[in-house]
């Protein structure tokens, strides 16, 4: 176990970057569950605190939850590298800022997991380690105009980090050096077709997949 129960309800986890994250979670699991069936259902590996898995159950979607942590009451507790659920259970696997809380040789592992147990869809969000800067820009008319509710540009820089070890949590985060984008990509690849990815706006530091399964 790598933190207590109490991480995550706290201020300094729930931060403005992290409801963020938790908009994009909602609407990239939404986006895939508009193409399916009323009867969708969802395997949110990681539960954290719940409010993913809260949110959506509010909105009438059948969410089932796994962690390995007994003591945040997930449906499952189970290792992500070994799941007890059978094949094709699951039209979408969400895991948001959960590998990279295992060794990166086991990601490929926990990958073959998640497309044993969802039949179509996969959605992950990883860190991005970098040094990054980011304009947005909100106007009267840019909706109108550009059929969107911001204009963002993101320049990333490379940034080398050595303080995965000392925090004690996370084995490894996208970053230039020995773990970059490409990559992951690759990885990811050799199991899925990678639909979409993005940074949210504003939290750079989270970087999501939206996985389909090859058939």
């Amino acid at each position: 176990m790598q933190v207590n129960k109490e991480h995550y309800f706290q201020k300094d986890y729930d931060s403005l970057n992290r409801f963020i994250s938790y908009f994009y979670q909602a609407d990239l699991t939404q986006e895939v569950a508009r193409a399916n069936d009323a009867n969708f259902k969802i395997l949110e590996v990681g539960k954290g605190n719940g409010f993913f898995s809260d949110y959506l159950k509010k909105l009438g979607y059948n969410v089932t939850t796994c962690d390995f942590d007994k003591n945040l009451a997930p449906d499952v507790v189970a290792d992500v590298r070994s799941l007890p659920l059978k094949n094709n259970s699951f039209d979408v696997v969400t895991a948001f800022e959960v590998l990279e809380h295992i060794p990166f040789e086991d990601f490929p592992k926990a990958l073959l997991e998640f497309q044993r147990v969802a039949s179509r869809h996969v959605i992950i969000s990883v860190p991005y380690k970098s040094t990054f800067f980011e304009f947005v820009f909100r106007f009267p008319g840019v909706r109108t105009l550009f059929k969107k509710p911001f204009l963002s540009v993101l320049l990333r820089l490379p940034m080398k980090f050595g303080g995965l070890k000392v925090s004690g949590q996370h084995y490894w985060e996208i970053d230039a050096s020995k773990y970059s984008l490409r990559k992951v990509q690759k990885i990811l690849s050799d199991n899925f077709r990678i639909v979409k990815e993005l940074s949210p706006v504003l939290n750079p530091y989270h970087y999501f997949f939206v996985l389909e399964k090859r058939q």
